[in-house]
């Protein structure tokens, strides 16, 4: 349903104006505008795409994640598009336990929520796959006063443009925020300078079985 020409051009298009702009060869509209943008590195994820159906009027929300890439000619491109139907937005700060697969395929594990002694809930997604392992704590509420990143040496700078997300701290060392809408969960690091430098789509799978 949603071509890389689709994505393309709709993001283009919300970056010039803020209106609903309609579907080539359809009966929709997208709203790129409305949505909510997360990019780091050359993956842009995007949650809450309202596309209408122009006859019925009816809206349907979309979870979009590609990755900006050069095609055999060089020329500028998406690829590795995903998309899902979304759920309720309000979920975003409400992780869901369970298993789950990355972009490339690699298993995570959500566990939580446990409720720390301030009040917040705590999470821990865990990846151990394919020669990489990485270990992420994330705390309900706020990023100001957040106990996990408060003293690194990143935390003011983002603290300046923190979004109303989940953040907390990946291998022990960087600041990562994360959120979830439907069946996926969002990651993004902050580099020293409080940029994002890497990011993870992580989507609710079937636990394999493992045999005796």
């Amino acid at each position: 349903m949603f071509k890389k020409t689709l994505i393309v051009s709709s993001l283009i298009l919300s970056s010039a104006m803020a209106n609903a702009a309609d579907v080539a060869n359809s009966n929709l509209q997208v709203s790129f505008e409305s949505a909510h943008l997360q990019g780091a590195g050359n993956q842009i994820t995007m949650l809450k795409v309202p596309v209408t159906n122009k006859e019925t009027g009816v809206t349907q929300f979309f979870d979009m994640s590609a990755i900006f890439a050069a095609d055999k000619n060089g020329g500028l491109v998406f690829k590795n598009i995903s998309s899902v139907k979304s759920v309720d937005f309000g979920s975003a700060n409400q992780l869901v336990a369970g298993y789950y697969l990355d972009q490339k395929g690699e298993s995570w594990y959500v566990d939580g929520p446990s409720v720390g002694a301030n009040g917040r809930l705590s999470w821990t997604l865990s990846e151990n796959q394919g020669g990489r392992k990485y270990s992420v704590q994330l705390l309900s509420g706020q990023l100001k006063g957040n106990e996990l990143v408060i003293n690194i040496d990143s935390y003011n700078k983002i603290l300046k443009s923190a979004s109303n997300l989940n953040y907390g701290v990946v291998n022990g060392e960087s600041i990562i925020s994360g959120a979830q809408s439907g069946k996926m969960i969002s990651l993004i690091s902050y580099n020293h300078l409080g940029e994002p430098n890497d990011s993870w789509s992580l989507r609710q799978a079937p636990e394999p079985i493992v045999e005796e």
